[in-house]
């Protein structure tokens, strides 16, 4: 279904010098909202039964030369909606609004916001891929407004909140793609108003559209932000200052350069204990890398990308410093009507020993209706370690009513030369394909393939991520859903996973097949049920890539049930049974609890607990350790509003690793060969904390007051420690003790 909604140049117009009055209060009682582009008609598109109705919402859309604005009216009464807050991109718990602009109206791009009864929002980057990147914040603005038998949200979103290339007609009218939703808490029933929701590979082909004038325009934005920081713990005060200037001519170019920039991140990043040999992949919330994600993107499979961005001022290469200043950098987006063209550079500060870092990016992409392609070349110089690395993509994107496909060819070329303190010299090319295929059989049904093969010298890490190389992964999913009208239960959905996995040489690895099903309940519920299975084949990681032993196939088992979302206290809990290791079992529990005393804060207290006899960790080359293993993670964050634009929170997370010695093997001529008399128990214990006072002046204008605590311990006295005696060590031992105030201001 294909809408398109024409509106006269003479009324956008008119509009336009109106709407300079529009307050965003949530009321819709301008005159504006009369004239406005109304959306009667309202899909049920989760459970997908797509039975259509007008008493659920109703959409208001209009724009101006300055933006686009867009109203809800949804229904529901007082005591059948459910208001709450949360922190900006956090989990909305409430009833809210969910819409998509593709601001181009080409299927390029989009970006998806919400906004929830009770204040609260998310944004997010939607790729041509339909991956979504949360990572992205814009400049918009929204409210609410409660009514006996209706709340209304409105919302105002500038043309210049984003880059991008307006389609525009004969008449310089310009079509914009407009989705729009309600997620109704009480039954996880969404409403939208196209029959698609973003999973679906037809959703771009059919969104409605509506037509805009959209001025040529140019903005100035310069965004100055002072950071101090004191070190408790080495009594030091550091202070930076630094600033982003951006330059738009026009909507669709976009230039950036930023001096000593506001790279630091408020926010801690999540406690993770990985003993694996695979790097935990994490997000990067900074906003210089979070623009134009959409133009820079490249997907490949197994999260495997060209650019990850917080190798960007990480730690420098000689070892002295976790955190590498950033001197400078600059970026670059052009979206012209079939070519698109992006880069940015990166000069980290070079540090008494050379060892800082340059980072280069070039973006070329093509489009042309339900097809794009395009190139995405990265260099990154390393001095001290006298390396360059190089790396290429060529990728291709194709979208259709049912089928959507996805490719692209990896290239990487590394050299390296020979220094004084150690490195070896090296001289080598890798190469890498990715695919994915997936067809939409309708709504409820869809089938899709994937397949990634990485070369054994294939190497992108110096800018890039990847799980490994020397890889060759297979996967098909299959998805079909079942919808209900009467009784407990509206969906079944079932899905089935099977894959292939081996080195690029043909050695078989373990591989994963799984079944799942997944329930929505009448009143709001969910629940699942899963069996995993994973065969038997050669573990070529886990003896720090030196030894390799055949693997015993595993069972896998979890039972998960979520409660209804609506009330004052909500709780989830799981309960999963594994085979693991070389002969192990393990139970794993974890219950989730969140408890909202008032609209404006709510509180999370969130348990895991592992307990097993088969964590297998590579101790040393050719040779692994099966360990009789307790883990525990526990986390506690309470949020919420002490004003309008004063948030204050609080994190806690703690996590404890016993690991007890359980049988020791040396792996030769690929067999595991048990050994005794060695001990390599180990308990790693770890905890942060941070509260924050963020007080919100606008747009990407904000004053914090942070204060993080933390301690990491490591010891090989297994059980010897009452675990909360020792929290109270580590929070007197901290290594981590400092306070942040930071102001940042957009002119």
């Amino acid at each position: 279904m294909k809408t398109l909604v024409s509106v006269s140049a003479a009324l956008l117009v008119s509009q336009s010098v109106i709407a300079e009055d529009i307050k965003i209060d949530g009321q819709l009682n301008e005159v504006q909202w009369h004239n406005a582009t109304a959306y009667h008609d309202f899909f049920k598109v989760v459970p997908a039964t797509l039975e259509v109705t007008q008493n659920k919402v109703q959409g208001l859309v209009f724009t101006t030369e300055e933006g686009i604005y867009i109203g809800f009216k949804n229904f529901q009464k007082e005591g059948d909606r459910k208001k709450q807050y949360n922190l900006q991109d956090g989990f909305m718990q409430a009833d809210f609004n969910r819409f998509v602009i593709d601001f181009s109206g080409d299927g390029s791009g989009a970006y998806q916001f919400s906004a929830t009864l009770g204040g609260g929002i998310q944004d997010a980057v939607l790729t041509p891929q339909l991956t979504t990147d949360f990572d992205w914040d814009g400049v918009w603005q929204s409210a609410f407004y409660e009514y006996p038998d209706y709340w209304t949200n409105e919302i105002f979103i500038p043309w210049q909140t984003v880059s991008f290339r307006p389609n525009r007609d004969e008449q310089d009218l310009a079509s914009v793609g407009v989705s729009l939703q309600l997620y109704e808490l009480a039954k996880n029933h969404i409403y939208g108003s196209q029959q698609q929701t973003t999973g679906k590979s037809d959703f771009y082909l059919n969104m409605p559209k509506v037509l805009a004038q959209i001025p040529t325009s140019q903005q100035w934005s310069f965004v100055p932000y002072i950071t101090s920081e004191q070190n408790f713990i080495a009594d030091d005060n550091n202070i930076d200052i630094g600033f982003d200037l951006i330059y738009k001519p026009d909507h669709h170019q976009k230039l950036s350069v930023a001096v000593n920039p506001d790279f630091g991140q408020v926010d801690s990043d999540e406690l993770v204990v990985n003993y694996s040999t695979v790097e935990t992949l994490t997000t990067d919330k900074r906003a210089f890398f979070t623009q134009d994600i959409g133009v820079l993107n490249v997907t490949a499979e197994q999260n495997t990308r060209l650019i990850h961005t917080r190798r960007i001022g990480a730690g420098s290469d000689d070892g002295t410093e976790q955190i590498t200043p950033i001197d400078a950098a600059g970026r670059f987006v052009h979206q012209g009507e079939h070519w698109q063209f992006a880069g940015f550079a990166v000069h980290e500060d070079d540090l008494e020993s050379d060892a800082g870092k340059e980072f280069y990016v070039g973006r070329a992409r093509f489009r042309q209706d339900n097809w794009q392609s395009g190139l995405l070349v990265t260099q990154t110089e390393r001095p001290w370690l006298a390396r360059e690395a190089k790396t290429a993509a060529f990728d291709s994107q194709y979208q259709s009513e049912t089928w959507s496909l996805q490719s692209a060819l990896l290239f990487s070329d590394i050299k390296q030369g020979k220094v004084d303190y150690g490195t070896q010299e090296i001289d080598q090319q890798g190469y890498g394909l990715s695919a994915n295929v997936k067809y939409q059989f309708n709504p409820n049904v869809s089938l899709a393939g994937d397949y990634l093969r990485l070369d054994d010298q294939f190497e992108n890490n110096d800018l890039g991520y990847k799980q490994r190389n020397n890889w060759r992964v297979t996967e098909l999913n299959y998805n079909h859903a079942v919808n209900y009208s009467d009784g407990f239960i509206n969906q079944v959905k079932h899905s089935i996973d099977t894959s292939y996995q081996s080195t690029d040489n043909g050695l078989k690895l373990p591989a994963l097949q799984a079944y799942t099903a997944s329930f929505i309940l009448d009143n709001g519920a969910t629940a699942s049920a899963s069996l995993k299975y994973f065969t038997s084949g050669w573990d070529d990681l886990i003896g720090r890539g030196v030894g390799l032993y055949q693997s015993n196939s595993t069972l896998s088992s979890r039972l998960f049930y979520g409660s209804p979302y609506t009330g004052e206290f909500s709780w989830a809990a799981s309960f999963q049974l594994d085979e693991e290791g070389i002969d192990g079992l393990a139970q794993q529990y974890a219950v989730d609890m969140t408890w909202m005393p008032h609209h404006n804060w709510s509180v999370k207290f969130n348990q895991f607990y592992r307990i097993g006899d088969g964590l297998v960790i590579g101790t040393d080359p050719d040779q692994v350790t099966q360990f009789d293993r307790k883990f525990y993670v526990s986390y506690l964050n309470a949020a919420g509003l002490i004003t309008d634009n004063l948030e204050l929170s609080f994190i806690f997370q703690w996590v404890i690793l016993d690991a007890k010695t359980d049988s020791v093997y040396d792996i030769s001529q690929n067999q595991l060969n048990k050994q005794v008399g060695i001990d390599n128990s180990f308990t790693d214990q770890r905890f942060t904390s941070q509260i924050k006072l963020r007080y919100k002046l606008g747009a990407y204008s904000d004053i914090y007051l942070v204060y993080n605590r933390g301690c990491a311990s490591f010891d090989d006295d297994v059980g010897s420690h009452k675990w909360l005696r020792n929290l109270n060590t580590l929070w007197q031992e901290r290594d981590q003790d400092q306070f942040t105030f930071k102001v940042r201001y957009l002119f």
